[in-house]
């Protein structure tokens, strides 16, 4: 079986995920809301109640509860809930589960190192691992991650258009991206010839 191959924006506070269906562009976006513990059976048979483990760990996905786990850290992006909420993400595509290959995102402080801007290959492949970690979805099915590429958050959403528009090699383009905790920016040269400048700040800086 040939795996389905997604895009994931695995965002702190949604999952966005696209793929190609039949020729056609789909996406799903997926709220982030988890606590520990499990639910017990929701009453109507229509309702489908998602109960995860994570090694011993007990965990339920609750729209509206008051405990729900905090997903606004830079930590998110290796723990248990990123793992939880990509496999979420991909159980409300509808698509049966099986092998799946991921290209997720980090974000670009993460993926670039801060001081001469080179790729942080220690915390892209600690991203790819915590991915790949074993889970398990209690009378329910999950899917099979066979394989991770991780880019940097908000860059690649322009490349397309760098190529189309036949940048030269000596131009720059500033890319700016409104998250729901920080504003992440990168400089790009040429046609993403490479990375420049990168620059994450948490949104609630402009308040001051």
């Amino acid at each position: 079986m040939t795996p389905y191959k997604f895009a994931v924006d695995d965002g702190s506070t949604n999952v966005k995920i696209s793929w190609i269906e039949n020729g056609e562009l789909r996406t799903v976006i997926s709220p982030n809301s988890f606590r520990k513990n499990w639910k017990s059976a929701a009453l109507r048979k229509d309702k489908k109640i998602y109960n995860y483990t994570i090694n011993s760990t007990k965990y339920t996905y609750d729209m509206t509860s008051d405990k729900a786990l905090e997903t606004t850290h830079v930590d998110y992006q290796y723990d248990d809930l990123n793992l939880l909420s990509v496999h979420h993400a991909l159980l409300q595509t509808g698509i049966k589960p099986g092998p799946v290959k991921l290209v997720v995102t980090l974000p670009i402080t993460e993926y670039y190192d801060a001081e001469d801007c080179q790729k942080n290959e220690d915390k892209i492949a600690r991203k790819r691992d915590n991915l790949m970690r074993a889970i398990e979805l209690n009378k329910g099915e999950l899917f099979d991650i066979v394989d991770v590429e991780v880019m940097p958050e908000s860059l690649p959403a322009v490349l397309s258009t760098l190529t189309m528009q036949s940048v030269s090699q000596f131009n720059r383009s500033l890319v700016i991206d409104i998250g729901g905790t920080t504003l992440d920016m990168g400089v790009i040269v040429g046609e993403f010839d490479d990375v420049s400048a990168s620059m994450e700040t948490t949104k609630l800086a402009f308040l001051w």
